[in-house]
């Protein structure tokens, strides 16, 4: 049976997180920006020996809804003290040569993922090395992601669609390796229900700001427990669940993106 998040469907231990699920707004807009110096420091919430990634940015011109150039967003990573940048721009790959050179013009590793918008809604894929329009199917998908040894997280669980549906909570365990349990989007909190909606999946939780901004840089993170400098071990990291996401935005600003119940 397919369902979205907030009914009253799945494993009791599922249904038990989702009635403390407060209603939340979404929007992009700009006052949901924080200023960066009013950020928590990333250091704060770096396991010792690990790592602190931006796991979710866009840029232009490949992300036309970015307002942000990527030497600017890279910049910002290492002002905000990050370890690790990964661009997911939206059914677009960066090349090689291309991260090589950001990398070393900003001395931070900067890697490449996707966000594709599937028929099961906005999906980041980690460790595929091409784009093609097959890849917004499902069923496609999810088999050359385990041909090529990648990784699957469903992006901003928390969003509505605007069509389609989303994943079944049987999809998600099958077909998933995490879910972005904090987005920076949406006032979420690290321990909170999507937190706990991935552990009950048995699947990875993450952090990302969804950069579309040089302010939205570094407002939430994902820690690793050792440092990711390769493609490989970050999906590797994600398969075998040591990741979790961290919220560097102050709490005040985490509650102005939820309404009163």
């Amino acid at each position: 049976m397919t369902h979205d998040y907030d009914e009253g469907h799945g494993p009791p231990a599922i249904r038990r997180v989702r009635a403390r699920l407060p209603r939340r707004t979404r929007p992009r807009n700009p006052e949901y920006l924080i200023n960066p110096n009013l950020l928590l420091d990333p250091a704060g919430g770096r396991p010792p020996g690990g790592s602190m990634a931006e796991l979710h940015a866009h840029s232009i011109p490949r992300s036309r809804d970015s307002g942000v150039q990527p030497d600017v967003l890279v910049a910002q990573a290492v002002t905000r003290g990050l370890d690790l940048v990964v661009l997911t721009e939206h059914n677009a790959l960066w090349r090689g040569d291309e991260l090589a050179a950001l990398s070393e013009r900003h001395e931070i590793h900067v890697l490449a993922g996707m966000e594709l918008g599937t028929d099961l809604g906005h999906i980041l894929v980690f460790g595929l090395d091409h784009y093609s329009p097959e890849l917004l199917t499902m069923d496609a998908l999810r088999t050359i992601v385990r041909s090529e040894g990648a990784a699957m997280v469903l992006a901003h669980p928390m969003r509505p669609l605007s069509s389609g549906r989303k994943p079944s909570w049987e999809e998600i365990a099958d077909r998933f390796e995490g879910i972005e349990a904090v987005n920076g989007d949406h006032g979420d909190q690290a321990d909170g229900y999507y937190r706990r909606l991935a552990a009950d999946l048995g699947v990875t939780a993450v952090g990302g700001s969804d950069v579309h901004s040089r302010e939205a840089v570094g407002r939430v993170a994902t820690a690793f427990p050792e440092p990711v400098t390769e493609m490989d071990t970050l999906v590797r990291l994600l398969h075998e669940r040591r990741a979790h996401p961290v919220d560097l935005r102050p709490p005040v600003a985490r509650a102005d993106h939820r309404r009163p119940d």
